[in-house]
């Protein structure tokens, strides 16, 4: 893949939606819905942009989201987008749907102290006798087990795409909660 100079290139708007222990059903991103779009952040980014980004994005903007402790925090990232397909298969005068595709999913704190919610943004906390990170977080974000790593251009995001991220905390026993099965697309 090429490498992005972020410096140069224009990022473009990417839309976010974020919901706990359980995944957006596709009827959400209906054209036809009277209803407004489930919660989201809007990110300007680029196709490199990784999962790892996104954790650090909806966690430095949203904290509450996550348990706390975080460590054992699974966010499973989708891809929701337009089903191009319905109209090659002859069924044009059908509305509009969405299908999903499975991004990959990030464990908070493999191994290691995971992402601080208290000092996602790296401040100083005076309240606790010492200094943490000026770093923004990023050194606790090393710290994700899954597929951290992975791009929007790997998963062959098209702009105007959307990113679903469901977040499940840890188990009762502080176990990681298992990945559901992947989607079917619908």
């Amino acid at each position: 893949p090429p490498k992005i100079d972020r410096q140069t290139t224009t990022p473009f708007l990417l839309k976010l939606f974020y919901r706990n222990n359980t995944y957006h059903h596709l009827s959400e991103f209906s054209p036809h819905s009277t209803s407004s779009p489930p919660p989201h952040l809007q990110i300007y980014t680029w196709p490199s942009c990784t999962l790892r980004e996104l954790t650090h994005l909806l966690v430095s903007a949203l904290p509450s989201l996550l348990p706390q402790p975080a460590i054992g925090t699974r966010l499973i990232f989708r891809l929701i987008f337009p089903d191009t397909r319905a109209a090659a298969q002859g069924r044009e005068g059908m509305p509009g749907r969405y299908v999903s595709k499975d991004l990959g999913s990030v464990v908070i704190g493999g191994g290691g102290p995971g992402i601080d919610v208290e000092d996602v943004d790296g401040d100083v906390d005076m309240d606790d006798g010492g200094a943490k990170p000026q770093n923004g977080g990023r050194q606790d974000l090393e710290n994700l087990e899954g597929d951290a790593d992975k791009t929007l251009a790997e998963a062959r995001f098209v702009i105007g795409d959307y990113v679903a991220c469901a977040i499940f905390p840890p188990l009762p026993d502080g176990s990681v909660a298992a990945a559901p099965p992947p989607s079917t697309g619908r």
